[in-house]
């Protein structure tokens, strides 16, 4: 089963609806500080915060959890430039409770949502992956951070992770 963090979020939501459509057994886990449930038509949803381990702790010990799709978290650059904190404590200590809660459930595949903002103004374009980090946001920073933090969890207990750096999730 895949657990879907963010679940009820506007890229969330679409990933259970590919689930849904390929019969895919999944689970979302949303606090609807920021989502919503009407999103999720057909795809049960666990109603709390990632950065409760006691919230994860039973999510994960109440379904059969092989992977996670963690897109929990703040994601509008300019709010994370007036309200720093926020973004840190949400979007780097979420991913740290996450990450804890898979180490005790024995799970070890992710897949990040991460972001363009983690390099920055491009020195050049196209953008390849190994292009210099140089966020210019907290929202950049601490999703580059987290970043950081799967890679050393990856070295030190085999989680293996990858990690998605969007420009735009949809429009042009």
């Amino acid at each position: 089963m895949i657990l879907v963090t963010g679940g009820a979020g506007y890229i969330g939501s679409h990933m259970c609806l590919k689930l849904r459509e390929r019969d895919i057994p999944h689970l979302a886990v949303d606090s609807l500080e920021r989502g919503w449930k009407e999103a999720l038509p057909g795809t049960d949803l666990a109603v709390g915060d990632i950065r409760d381990p006691q919230f994860l702790d039973q999510v994960f010990s109440s379904h059969p959890i092989t992977s996670v799709v963690h897109f929990a978290a703040y994601i509008e650059v300019g709010e994370s430039v007036k309200h720093p904190t926020s973004f840190w404590e949400n979007n780097l200590f979420g991913t740290l409770s996450l990450l804890k809660a898979m180490q005790r459930a024995g799970v070890d595949q992710l897949v990040f949502s991460s972001t363009a903002a983690v390099y920055g103004e491009p020195e050049v374009t196209p953008i390849p992956e190994s292009h210099p980090k140089a966020p210019t946001s907290p929202y950049g920073d601490a999703k580059l951070a987290a970043e950081r933090l799967i890679e050393s969890c990856d070295a030190a207990h085999g989680l293996r992770a990858v990690r998605l750096r969007y420009f735009n999730a949809s429009g042009g």
